[in-house]
């Protein structure tokens, strides 16, 4: 006789930084075109569907900021920081180890698909061209405004709910302009801590 499955449904709710830098590729001769790390925010909610307490399936909204720190660019060789914020809509596989006092540890796999909502220049002051220190998604901004990528993160939440976790992430889009010389792609380390309920 079939029995019916009990499943579990939890909410839970993040906060943390990310270290963020674009992974340039196939950049045309001649082009200077160069980044290193920056650092941002994300801020997460997500519901979590589990037949058994070792597996769980996951969907949320998450606002991440990611971006880098430009070396060499449109803006010259100065650096320029430039931060850019995306509502992603991650999916995860749950895999949980549980412990004796029903705390866990835990690993998520999944991908993500991202919207871009705005980005800044933080220009020097010797700057004196005409790039704008706010800018825009979509075919007229300064990168393409969708993004898709894969993330992997690793955790530990308490018997009371708390959790802190360490991630990483990679677009798998290249989000640079279409005219452009090279291709860009975001990619970020993440830790955070949250709450389950």
């Amino acid at each position: 006789m079939a029995v019916a499955q009990d499943w579990k449904l939890n909410y839970g709710v993040a906060a943390g930084a990310t270290s963020s830098i674009y992974l340039l590729e196939n950049i045309s001769s001649g082009v200077g075109r160069s980044a290193s790390k920056t650092y941002n925010g994300q801020v997460s909610g997500w519901a979590m569907l589990s037949p058994n307490k070792y597996f769980g399936v996951e969907g949320g909204l998450a606002i991440t900021g990611l971006g880098a720190v430009l070396n060499q660019s449109e803006f010259g060789s100065r650096e320029v920081r430039q931060h850019t914020y995306w509502l992603q809509v991650p999916v995860n596989l749950v895999a949980k180890l549980p412990l004796r006092d029903t705390s866990n540890f835990f690993l998520k796999v999944g991908g993500y698909a991202g919207v871009g909502l705005f980005g800044k220049n933080y220009i020097p002051d010797s700057y004196s061209g005409s790039a704008k220190q706010e800018f825009s998604f979509g075919d007229d901004g300064t990168q393409k405004g969708v993004d898709f990528g894969w993330s992997v993160s690793f955790g530990y939440k308490l018997r009371s709910g708390y959790l802190i976790n360490i991630g990483y992430q990679r677009g798998l889009t290249d989000v640079a302009p279409d005219q452009a010389a090279y291709e860009q792609r975001n990619r970020a380390y993440t830790i955070g801590i949250g709450y389950e309920f």
